[in-house]
């Protein structure tokens, strides 16, 4: 308000009233003037715009991926048989591992349940663990998590620090839980199925014909990383059915009956007849194990060492099983005596 106005307002106000009770009146009059001012407006502009939050940043579709792994053994990993304990969670629920965990004395070993046992075996030296507290090999495990999402590239969450260690291939990481023969003593060291052993394999050592930009040099070039699935051989080599360089007609009237890794495995694994009905007993790959309740069991099981050059003599040897005509390493004849 200005000071004319509140000047006017004063000096009709005061008008008859004594002298001595002038400044009484004028501070009275001067905040009722003052009530009578006009008020600052709190609407805004029309042409102020309210301020907006921003909208957050939506956050990528991993479905596939997950239904992927979902698909897989990764994600299956509580078995009563398989260990579902604070010592085999190392591998099978690394979030689960408790460093300190050791194999117990006989007949005990680890907390799990054989198939001959009526009830679970609870070794001393580890804790079980429930199914609900599982919590397995999940995107937390190979990859650094943000709002529940896996973020590019893959590390190895070590579980004992609570922080993720880098690790600069994928075979790195794979090889975790993944190990050879010659793997940490943690792991429970040698035997292990789930081992894997890539030495001496052609794929990894070839220099010469192959180009070098089309030879796999980690596993995931052949396995799905979240399924693991597979590829198969002439999902690579496409042309091996209509080649030339097997020798009598192996090919194509032969891919019926063997798998190709029957004969280029260079790891010394046995070979017969797969057990697996569906493959209508292809030749393949096999390892045979004695399981924990004395039963010896024969399995299919993928070679990771290949060699480029075969041994036909290591099926077809004389007085083989299968009836098979006998033939020397470089696949001729030969006449048994």
């Amino acid at each position: 308000m200005s000071s004319n106005v509140v000047e006017g307002c004063v000096r009709n106000a005061i008008t008859g009233v004594p002298r001595i009770l002038i400044p009484v009146f004028v501070l009275l009059i001067m905040a009722g003037c003052s009530g009578n001012a006009p008020q600052a407006s709190t609407t805004p502009s029309p042409n102020i715009l309210p301020t907006r939050e921003p909208s957050p940043t939506p956050l990528p579709d991993q479905s596939a991926f997950r239904a992927a792994w979902e698909a897989g053994p990764h994600a299956h990993t509580y078995d009563l048989g398989k260990g579902p304990n604070t010592y085999c969670s190392r591998c099978h629920s690394p979030q689960n591992w408790d460093p300190a965990s050791a194999v117990d004395l006989p007949p005990n070993c680890v907390t799990c349940k054989f198939p001959t046992d009526p009830e679970l075996r609870i070794a001393t030296t580890m804790d079980f663990v429930e199914e609900q507290d599982w919590v397995g090999i999940d995107c937390a495990t190979c990859h650094e998590m943000e709002r529940g999402v896996a973020l590019p590239g893959f590390a190895w969450l070590n579980t004992v620090t609570g922080q993720y260690e880098v690790v600069n291939t994928p075979d790195e990481l794979c090889a975790k839980c993944h190990l050879t023969t010659a793997g940490v003593s943690a792991s429970g060291g040698r035997g292990v199925t789930h081992a894997i052993d890539a030495r001496g394999s052609a794929h990894a050592n070839w220099a010469g014909e192959w180009p070098q930009a089309d030879r796999p040099q980690y596993w995931t070039d052949c396995h799905e990383p979240h399924s693991t699935e597979p590829l198969q051989c002439l999902d690579c080599h496409p042309g091996i059915p209509s080649s030339t360089t097997h020798t009598f007609g192996l090919n194509a009237s032969m891919l019926d009956k063997v798998e190709c890794m029957a004969c280029h495995d260079a790891s010394g694994m046995e070979v017969g007849p797969s057990p697996d009905p569906e493959q209508n007993g292809v030749f393949v790959t096999l390892v045979s194990s004695v399981g924990r309740d004395g039963q010896k069991s024969t399995s299919f099981s993928y070679s990771h060492t290949i060699q480029w050059q075969v041994a036909c003599d290591r099926c077809h040897f004389a007085g083989n099983e299968w009836e098979l005509p006998v033939l020397s390493a470089a696949g001729q004849p030969v006449t048994e005596e």
